[in-house]
């Protein structure tokens, strides 16, 4: 009672205030940080600064306190609203100006009264209890990561990112711990068991680029010319830790590239990065303490071609980020994506003159192209630039189309334009904007100043809507109809150009330039196929005429080019997905290309696409093609494919000939290829398939483990592998337990084999409640992890009484968040794909 009348109570103060202040609004109180509130902050709030003090325990148990003093000039005294994600409680005191002020707290605001602010400079000084949330407390280290609007959760702040402030850090912590962020440490004093660490002040910053990492670190710095790098981490395997001579030298020369191309320095102090386990992420931007994932970082003694590229593009990615994100940043989250086109556009030309001998034009359709259509073919696709109200649902912008479809539609930009127009754009772009905030639009005015191009209608089509286009073609005699449909009837038309093979008596290579729904070409003689999007340059599905389409399903593996033996077998893997060629058939194809296959990563493709259709056919054709598979593993001439084939069989193998094949290959170690990684999931796969052995399986495999983080990870993980139903339900039960979901990457993981195929009638029951718990997962959870959790509750599975838990979960709720809607939508597209029509 006495929380609803002190409610009531502050509810009628906003209101008399309404009425006194022609700015006041009442979604300046909203939870979260409301575009409303943001926007008044930014006109009033100028010259921002804070000052953090953590006392960090070595007890991961013990609470973290923290002193944060913020200091900014106004115009006019006004009524100050900070974002504080937290209990009440854990505020201890607070004072402005120097004296002690009383203070409001509401929906995650500490809301200070205009009597206590001045015109000109002000001081708040907070003392609280850190919130343990962003902290990624382990047993001997923590790191902090606070995008997109994490920083709330661990202090006081301005939670927005166009209010830039420059960040002054000083941490108490254990004597033998290392403290790492975003500048240079420059002092150093130790008392007793308590180091105190005081490192200079930052560049100006949004809050969600402000990090530290400490704990029991191991350090090497590298030097080349003028430039010092350090690399902390923990990993205790000598093989893997000599691959930091390589990481190092790929940093070195994504920073050389991008100063050359942007003709702009490294804008900020240093450059140091942090190889965590159990991050979130592949890597992190922060400036001066760039956070990577160690499985992603530190590779196997045999790694594949794709595993090097990706490290590769993600050192580049998180690189390039220093300049698109970190110096010029988006004003509101909404434009979240305009750092990411960046970062992954420039990622590949960087990666291009590091590896001369891989075909990159492929690559970029195995990266990029693909990845976006995987999403874009959903019925939870989106547009690029997604509007946003709140900043608290800012993570669930992100996803595949920002990731990927955004640099495709980047390159056709570029094409556009002229590459030298748009690097001159960008050039003024980071000049223009330098330390500072800017939007797409911003970006467009200066990239039209320099093109007589036609880019606000270009944007507004690829960066406003959502959705490819579906693009078919005919022939008839000499004439080639190409149409354009848009799959949500909007009447869109998507322009961009690509190659069309025209093949008979002789083959020939057409250009298609697509402006409108209709476009016809004469040919110059009249072909009996045709190849549509030869070059990967084209984006949507591409729907060739049925002869064609019928030569390609059995001859595709023919093609001599390697740019377009992988562009049309990602057309066809599309129209496979668009139930446009059947299972047996799309099976066939897979198998007679990969039997034949000389290119790494197309074999890769190849691999990657067999999944699908083995879980469509019937056990006996299953046995068959398992044993095909397992011998084309002993006997493809390429090693990366022979891993890639012996990986899949890990994850999909369903015969107990093949299940004894792989104990024993697991039992004796004796493919060396295999790393430690991939013998433990093959462990897990075994206690599941052979339960009778399960708990022995385990057991072997865990004293095969020596790194102690590995171990802690195996440890929550393994407990998925028991075959008590008892206990199954109650390690489901804690994942549903905020607390036991902090090692997001784990907890996936976890959920996922209890999802598991061979649990599928069993595990229908656990659809409901994890979906009912998305909402808290998004509150509680990083940016990917809502994703990461429906994508692990519902991958594995295939049944209709699945498909209907889903529909019954929406049909509840049908004011469900849109965003949270699409990441549903988008993990059970295999569901819809293959029940959604006996709905109708």
């Amino acid at each position: 009672m006495k929380t609803y009348i002190g409610y009531l109570i502050f509810m009628c103060s906003l209101l008399l205030c309404s009425c006194q202040q022609t700015t006041s609004n009442p979604r300046f109180y909203d939870e979260g940080v409301s575009q409303e509130l943001a926007t008044l902050r930014k006109q009033e709030i100028k010259e921002l600064k804070y000052k953090l003090y953590f006392s960090i325990p070595e007890q991961k148990s013990v609470p973290v306190n923290g002193e944060i003093t913020i200091e900014f000039n106004l115009d006019a005294p006004q009524e100050i609203i900070l974002d504080f994600r937290e209990k009440p409680e854990k505020i201890k005191s607070v004072s402005v100006n120097g004296q002690t002020a009383r203070y409001e707290f509401h929906n995650e605001h500490i809301i200070l009264p205009e009597k206590n602010i001045v015109e000109g400079k002000n001081n708040i000084t907070i003392k609280f209890i850190a919130g343990n949330q962003s902290l990624n407390r382990n047993d001997e280290f923590l790191y902090t990561l606070l995008v997109p609007d994490r920083a709330r959760t661990l202090f006081p702040c301005f939670e927005q990112p166009n209010l830039k402030a420059t960040f002054s850090l000083r941490l108490d912590i254990p004597t033998e711990w290392k403290a790492v962020s975003n500048t240079y440490i420059t002092k150093e004093e130790t008392k007793g068991n308590c180091k105190t660490v005081t490192f200079a002040p930052t560049e100006p910053l949004s809050t969600y680029l402000f990090s530290f990492v400490t704990g029991k670190l191991e350090h090497q710095e590298y030097i080349e010319g003028n430039r010092k790098i350090s690399a902390y981490y923990r990993e205790t395997d000598s093989k893997k830790v000599a691959q930091l001579d390589t990481i190092f030298k790929q940093v070195t020369a994504s920073l050389n590239w991008l100063e050359e191309y942007t003709n702009v320095p490294y804008p900020f102090a240093k450059y140091d990065f942090i190889i965590l386990p159990g991050f979130q992420y592949g890597g992190m931007e922060h400036t001066g303490a760039t956070l990577y994932n160690d499985t992603q970082m530190f590779l196997s003694e045999n790694p594949t071609p794709d595993e090097e590229l990706r490290r590769t593009q993600l050192i580049a990615h998180e690189t390039a980020h220093m300049w698109f994100g970190d110096l010029v940043t988006m004003n509101w989250f909404d434009d979240v994506w305009t750092k990411e086109v960046f970062a992954n556009y420039f990622a590949a030309l960087i990666t291009e003159p590091l590896f001369p001998q891989v075909n990159h034009q492929l690559n970029w359709m195995k990266t990029y192209t693909a990845a976006s259509l995987s999403e874009d073919r959903t019925p939870g696709t989106t547009a690029i630039r997604q509007p946003l109200d709140n900043l608290q649902n800012a993570g669930l912008i992100y996803g595949q189309i920002i990731y990927n479809k955004a640099p495709v539609m980047m390159v056709k930009l570029v094409e556009s334009m002229g590459k030298e127009a748009f690097r001159e754009g960008i050039q003024e772009y980071l000049k223009t904007y330098a330390y500072a905030n800017a939007t797409w639009d911003d970006l467009i005015q200066i990239l039209d100043s320099k093109t007589e191009q036609d880019l606000a209608a270009f944007s507004d089509v690829w960066v406003n809507q959502k959705g490819m286009p579906i693009i078919k073609f005919e022939i008839s005699d000499k004439q080639l109809t190409i149409h354009q449909q848009d799959p949500y009837q909007r009447g869109l038309n998507w322009p961009q150009k690509f190659n069309i093979t025209l093949c008979g008596t002789r083959d020939t290579t057409i250009e298609a330039s697509l402006t409108d729904s209709l476009c016809r070409i004469t040919l110059p003689f009249t072909p009996t196929r045709i190849l549509p999007n030869t070059d990967g340059r084209g984006y949507g599905l591409f729907v060739p005429d049925n002869n064609s389409l019928h030569w390609l399903l059995e001859h595709w593996q023919e093609i001599d080019n390697e740019t377009t033996r992988q562009a049309v077998l990602m057309m066809m893997h599309e129209n496979y997905q668009a139930k446009g060629i059947p299972n047996t058939a799309w099976m066939n194809a897979l198998l007679n290309g990969i039997h034949c296959e000389k290119n790494p990563l197309i074999a890769s493709t190849l691999t990657n696409y067999l999944s699908s259709p083995l879980q469509e056919i019937s056990s006996a054709e299953r046995d068959k093609i398992e044993n095909e598979l397992y011998k084309l593993n002993h006997s493809h001439p390429i090693p990366s494919c022979r891993i890639q084939l012996l990986r899949l069989l890990i994850t999909e193998a369903a015969s107990p000939t093949m299940i004894q094949c792989l104990y024993s290959l697991w039992e004796t170690e004796r493919v060396q290829q295999l790393n430690e990684r991939d013998y433990t999931a093959l462990a897990y796969e075994l206690a599941l398939r052979i339960p009778e052995q399960g708990k022995e399986i385990l057991q072997t495999q865990r004293q095969r483990i020596h790194n102690p983080d590995r171990l802690r990870q195996f440890d929550f993980i393994s407990r998925a592998m028991t075959a008590d139903t008892l206990k199954l339900d109650s390690l489901f039960r804690s994942l549903l337990q905020a607390e036991n979901r902090r090692i997001e990457p784990w907890a996936a993981t976890t959920l996922s084999y209890l999802n598991h195929p061979t649990r599928q009638d069993y595990a229908v029951k656990y659809i409901r409640p994890a979906l009912e718990k998305l909402t808290e997962v998004q509150r509680t959870g990083d940016i990917f992890f809502p994703r990461n959790w429906v994508g692990a509750l519902l991958r594995n599975h295939d049944s209709e009484a699945a498909y209907k838990e889903v529909e019954a979960f929406l049909s509840v709720y049908p004011d469900y968040p849109p965003l949270l809607k699409n990441k549903i939508l988008q993990a059970a597209y295999p569901l819809y794909r293959k029940y959604a029509d006996k709905k109708k």
